[in-house]
């Protein structure tokens, strides 16, 4: 039995599109679909408790607000699972025809299954072109035996032999990758497990995503009670890594960005390093994320 569990948060415009993709899925007669509302302030708890009304047989939509955490969401998910077998995706991501056939097919004690992650880049702009070379590449994360929670499948007694994940607010999945690793679980990559992620478009919603990353480890430090002094300096040096700079400037030469945008790109990347500096210190501070305007 499949329990697919689905964090949920300002998730109105891209709900439509999950619902009717995960109608093309191949759902067994046990299985189950958790929507967990985080504290969304839109439309998002409406539409959940609308499609549970429609199918209350596969969905079920539940609320977890005692922390502004995806993490702590889908952990909460987790505890509320019947299945054997968890898959974790997100609010915005699109599973294709065959995703639950090849978790199915793939899944076994000992294994983690890193599905297929395919950004949507709808134009040949600089900030799409940079996300979509930047985040979510699960084939190469993979064989760094990392996974991304946007999708993912592990058998329940597996994720509990690893521990659930860290109660941050980003990047609680390669810290459970890491401990997935510890307890001699093999993260596999299967292509045919396969969704679509939206890319992000302009340079807001980048400088969110990275102040969003940023504020997570800090959260893991303070967790892991680990001086500030050193992440502070990790996050300071990494101002000065030009080398990543030239990196992606290359690889959006190579994709057909102009010099004149990569320039532009170039000086909004070293605001997201400024950045990324401040909200580690705003994230070790355990400051209030919906305050803060990054959930």
């Amino acid at each position: 039995m499949i329990s697919v569990i689905i964090p949920i948060f300002n998730s109105e415009e891209y709900l439509p599109s999950l619902f009717w993709a995960l109608e093309k899925c191949e759902f067994e007669k046990e299985d189950e679909v958790l929507l967990i509302d985080n504290g969304s302030t839109d439309n998002s708890l409406n539409l959940c408790k609308e499609k549970e009304k429609e199918n209350p047989n596969l969905y079920k939509c539940l609320t977890y607000v005692e922390k502004a955490s995806s993490y702590a969401a889908r952990n909460y998910g987790v505890k509320e699972s019947r299945g054997d077998v968890l898959v974790f995706t997100d609010s915005d991501c699109k599973p294709e025809a065959g995703w639950l056939t090849a978790i199915r097919n793939n899944i076994k004690e000992g294994v983690v299954i890193a599905g297929k992650i395919s950004l949507e880049v709808t134009e040949k702009k600089v900030w799409q072109l940079f996300d979509s070379i930047a985040h979510l590449q699960s084939e190469a994360n993979s064989k760094r035996q990392n996974v991304a929670t946007a999708n993912m499948a592990v058998l329940k007694k597996d994720f509990y032999r690893v521990g659930v994940f860290e109660n941050r607010f980003s990047g609680g999945d390669y810290d459970w990758s890491r401990r997935a690793a510890a307890n001699k679980l093999k993260i596999v990559y299967v292509e045919d497990a396969f969704v679509y992620h939206p890319t992000r478009k302009n340079f807001q919603e980048i400088l969110k995503k990275e102040q969003r990353i940023a504020f997570g480890s800090g959260n893991h430090y303070k967790l892991q009670k680990k001086k500030l002094f050193f992440l502070v300096g990790k996050y300071f040096l990494k101002c000065f890594k030009i080398d990543t700079n030239i990196r992606y400037s290359k690889a959006l030469y190579q994709m057909g960005i102009k010099g004149g945008e990569i320039i532009k790109f170039n000086i909004g990347f070293i605001k997201i390093r400024m950045d990324q500096l401040k909200y580690v210190i705003k994230g070790y501070n355990n400051e209030d994320v919906r305050q803060l305007g990054i959930k």
